[in-house]
């Protein structure tokens, strides 16, 4: 008897980035080469996070702070040593760091001991110059680059509680860059215009969030049975008869869509699996999306938690082009 099964893996291209940072990288020719691979994206909303009690240790060359949110009484205590492969790497030389906050108040001058309310750290080496930059953080780009092994920190406290999304919309980008998709974006600016904030007093601009995403993996499962054809199972070993990406991702998409009834989606896509442009008529048995990465996506009627295993965290499974169920997954 022939099965065949595709397994999908989605990850973060990028670290989540509320719209205020996305309007400002996204004209960056490195942010678009990192986010070039993004052709599934997620608009939702969060609280707004910041950095607090800054503190550095000359001693140690470390930075220590603390990671808030509105209305969430979870703190993470963050200890961060500065020279380190992707920060700096010459103990020798001097480290600067620039701190930005959305507060128009807010004043380095009149801060005596630690500093808060701080919502994204630039570092420098030697001098405040192009040519010195570093490393820029905002606290969900320190998180991601942490559970990536791009950063060597230590945290206290369960980074779960910080990386939970209100899910507004869903969409796709196969036709072109995901950043020229979202410059100008109707339903995103919808979403900015009629959404009120989570906090009062926060603009929407910095609580609104765009989730990007690539395929980290996808993993075709296929057995042959005594009649099956030789050509077909060659092509299966080498990789050939798997679908177009882009076909993936329509397939992606309206999965989440059905799955989540996003509220700013006008197209909802009640009948599927059923579809022209996604994977019905590759007549898969089973076909799955799972996330790879400790998000949180929030909808009305549940909550889809993603994992760091290789297996992700829950699963949304299509079961012979006809069923789909969300396996919740214990997450650890």
């Amino acid at each position: 008897m022939n099965t065949k099964v595709l397994i999908n893996q989605l990850s973060l291209t990028y670290s989540p980035l509320c719209n205020y940072d996305f309007t400002i990288l996204k004209k960056d020719p490195i942010i678009q080469d990192i986010i070039e691979r993004s052709s599934l994206y997620v608009i939702a909303q969060r609280p707004e996070m910041r950095f607090d009690n800054i503190t550095t240790n000359a001693a140690e060359k470390t930075i220590e702070f603390e990671i808030r949110q509105h209305k969430n009484k979870n703190v993470l205590k963050c200890k961060v040593p500065l020279f380190q492969e992707n920060i700096a790497t010459e103990p020798n030389n001097e480290i600067l760091a620039y701190f930005g906050s959305h507060d128009k108040n807010f004043s380095i001058k009149s801060t005596k001991t630690s500093l808060n309310n701080i919502h994204g750290i630039k570092f420098y080496e030697s001098n405040l110059d192009t040519e010195s930059f570093l490393l820029w953080i905002s606290p969900e780009k320190f998180l991601h680059n942490y559970w990536e092994n791009l950063l060597d920190a230590e945290i206290k406290g369960n980074i779960r509680d910080f990386t939970k999304y209100q899910v507004h919309y869903v969409g796709q980008a196969t036709k072109q860059d995901i950043w020229k998709r979202l410059t100008g974006h109707d339903k995103l600016q919808d979403i900015l215009s009629l959404e009120y904030p989570l906090i009062y007093g926060s603009l929407p601009t910095h609580e609104v969030v765009i989730l990007l995403f690539y395929f980290k993996d996808n993993i075709q499962i296929q057995s042959f049975g005594d009649n099956s054809n030789m050509n077909e199972a060659v092509d299966c070993f080498l990789g050939r008869n798997l679908p177009e990406q882009r076909t993936i991702f329509l397939d992606a998409e309206k999965a989440l869509i059905n799955a989540m009834q996003p509220k700013y989606n006008d197209e909802l896509f009640k009948n599927y699996p059923k579809s022209s442009d996604g994977l019905y008529n590759h007549n898969y048995d089973a076909v799955s999306y799972t996330l790879t990465d400790p998000i949180t996506l929030v909808y009305n009627k549940g909550e889809i938690e993603g994992g760091l295993t290789f297996l992700g965290g829950d699963t949304i499974s299509i079961q012979d082009n006809t069923t789909m169920e969300l396996i919740k997954c214990k997450i650890r």
